[in-house]
């Protein structure tokens, strides 16, 4: 599964090279996402984000991956307007907030441990002129210094995301689901093969299974998931007549 949705031109950032380069914010753009019909999610973000949409697991192995559903169909967001708003109100994902930053792996690849502040240069809200300055006198400025300290708080609860995720699979909660919906028109949609937490499973696992989820947070985190699932109905209702 793609961690660089959105991205078109990832370059690492250094003052040598972007020393002059501000970004220009316009609150709640969010364009570039218009097109995603899923993120991923940090299991700490299950409690806002299933007030709004179905929290799912997909992929398989060890890049399962919890992920926000937000459209029912291929490159449909129901949760971004015409103009490229996100709607006022609906939790916005930490995946979407830290655009256009990421922090990716260096010139050897996922085998490096060093990971490295990068930008998507082809976004439109990059220029020398206005807005926020990434750099000042050469060091990174108090805005740059927030937002990564904002991308290594996200990597580190993708981290333990991870090992959420590796102790489903250890416990076998996880049960394959194909979900078919259909809008006012009759028209049908269909989201396969993604993953979600049995209910039966959970309930069947012995005392110190459940203590042991309890106390890592984990449990508090699938219920919330299970909650989330109702959400499918609200997706249901924001398809376009």
């Amino acid at each position: 599964m793609s961690t660089m949705l959105f991205y078109n031109k990832i370059v690492p950032l250094n003052a040598e090279q972007h020393g002059k380069l501000k970004l220009r914010q316009s609150e709640g753009d969010a364009g570039f996402a218009a097109r995603a019909n899923w993120v991923p999610l940090a299991g700490t973000e299950f409690f806002q984000a299933s007030r709004d949409f179905p929290v799912i697991f997909s992929g398989q192995g060890e890049d399962l991956v919890p992920v926000a559903l937000l459209g029912l169909s291929e490159r449909q967001n129901l949760f971004i307007d015409k103009k490229g708003h996100w709607e006022a109100g609906v939790y916005v994902p930490a995946f979407v907030r830290r655009y256009p930053f990421v922090l990716a792996h260096g010139e050897e690849g996922e085998t490096s441990e060093q990971l490295t502040v990068c930008i998507d240069e082809s976004w439109k809200g990059f220029n020398d002129k206005d807005g926020q300055a990434l750099f000042k006198d050469g060091e990174q400025s108090d805005f740059l210094t927030e937002i990564v300290e904002f991308l290594q708080l996200f990597h580190g609860e993708m981290l333990r995301t991870r090992r959420f995720t590796a102790r489903l699979r250890e416990l076998d909660l996880l049960v394959r689901k194909d979900l078919q919906l259909q809008d006012a028109r009759g028209r049908s949609y269909i989201i396969q093969d993604f993953q979600v937490v049995d209910e039966e499973r959970l309930d069947g696992l012995e005392d110190a299974q459940l203590i042991e989820l309890q106390r890592s947070g984990f449990l508090a985190w699938i219920h919330a998931h299970l909650i989330s699932l109702g959400n499918t109905t609200r997706l249901q209702r924001r398809l376009p007549a």
